[in-house]
């Protein structure tokens, strides 16, 4: 199954949970940031030592899921699809230049 169709399926979750109808854009935001706080505390996991390495990869695994959920759910709230939306940032980044600064990239001013 490809984005666009699984897309689909998430809204229309989103409508039969009544997401849609009762929650608010900045309420999704609220869930995507716990989900994103969820998926630290996964990813964290990964690097300690003698973690559940599996376990922890599971996790990080349904955190990127879940975060991507919340946000088709707020792209459906405000009007957007979020294909158009990554379209947009990669057109915007894709002649960015800039450096990694600790493992970070850091775009050039």
């Amino acid at each position: 199954m490809n984005y666009e169709e699984l897309s689909k399926l998430v809204i229309q979750w989103g409508k039969d949970k009544q997401i849609l109808d009762k929650s608010t854009p900045l309420r999704q935001l609220d869930k995507t940031q716990e989900e994103l706080e969820e998926t630290r505390e996964a990813l964290v996991k990964l690097v300690v030592p003698n973690s559940q390495e599996i376990e922890a990869i599971e996790e990080v695994k349904d955190g990127i899921g879940d975060m991507l959920v919340t946000i088709i759910l707020l792209g459906e709230m405000v009007g957007m699809d979020t294909v158009d939306c990554l379209q947009t940032a990669y057109d915007v980044i894709k002649k960015r230049t800039g450096k990694m600064v600790n493992g970070q990239f850091k775009k050039d001013e």
